[in-house]
């Protein structure tokens, strides 16, 4: 049985994969490359595609697939040092993978019929309209998920509150845009944990009530002035007081909200 291979569809496709990886690298690591050094690596990339119609081992074929991506990043983005080229080569890959799992995954969900526990093919492929569509849709997902991923750890700080000279309390710290209180008297910064320890400590310990004010919301929180507390990326603080919160913080593995103004953010 002959099977039909559009060589013109298979190199306009690629050439698409290719540049829509490119440019997500670009975004990603914020290499700023020139629009024409993409467009001419995913075209490099795109002719390459015609010496696999001959025939070669696994071996040859793999070392060419490596050379190629070797290749493609360089035009791209050129070279500047060893870290720079690796830090490109992992995210070609790394979106070279994700984009391309999804799509057999996709093909497999219309291409196959499930039938009881086995997959019988019903002659449906991943057709190249909704390859074009879907691929761009991925990688902008994906490169919105990096940079929340990458904004959300740039902000958090491990925090050491130091209540007396042998009591530490460790905290998981965010820096929370929304957080500007200060605490009136002494014109502290106010941090807000939730933290049973700190709790525990304020029943036994002075502590001053702080008024705050939100756009739905007012009242009072009670804080607790500790010798000073220590902030990864920041320093050491004695200007700061420690609000308790009386929920959970919603938000991954953290239990203190910073001040942005102690930055010097806003």
């Amino acid at each position: 049985m002959s099977m039909k291979v559009y060589v013109d569809l298979i190199l306009i496709l690629n050439f698409i994969i290719d540049f829509l990886i490119l440019i997500t690298i670009s975004i990603i690591l914020r290499r700023n490359a020139k629009i024409k050094r993409i467009l001419l690596s995913a075209f490099v990339g795109t002719l390459s595609i015609l010496v696999l119609f001959f025939s070669m081992n696994n071996l040859v074929l793999f070392l060419f697939k490596l050379a190629l991506s070797v290749l493609l990043v360089l035009i791209a983005f050129g070279y500047k040092d060893i870290k720079h080229f690796f830090n490109n080569m992992l995210y070609f890959y790394t979106t070279s993978i994700l984009l391309g799992g999804f799509l057999y995954f996709l093909n497999i969900q219309i291409g196959y019929e499930k039938v009881g526990l086995t997959f019988i093919d019903n002659n449906i492929k991943l057709n190249f309209l909704v390859v074009v569509i879907f691929s761009p849709f991925i990688l902008y997902i994906y490169i919105r998920q990096i940079k929340e991923l990458r904004y959300f750890y740039s902000n958090r700080k491990k925090v050491s509150v130091y209540l007396d000279d042998n009591k530490v309390i460790e905290l998981n710290g965010y820096v929370d845009s929304g957080n500007t209180l200060i605490e009136p008297y002494g014109k502290k910064y106010v941090i807000i944990a939730y933290s049973k320890e700190l709790d525990d400590y304020s029943k036994v310990n002075n502590y001053i009530l702080v008024p705050y004010k939100t756009l739905n919301y007012e009242g009072v929180v009670k804080c607790i002035i500790p010798k000073c507390v220590y902030i990864d990326g920041i320093g050491l603080k004695y200007d700061v007081v420690v609000g308790i919160s009386e929920s959970k913080i919603k938000m991954d593995g953290i239990n203190c909200l910073l001040n942005i103004l102690m930055e010097g953010r806003i």
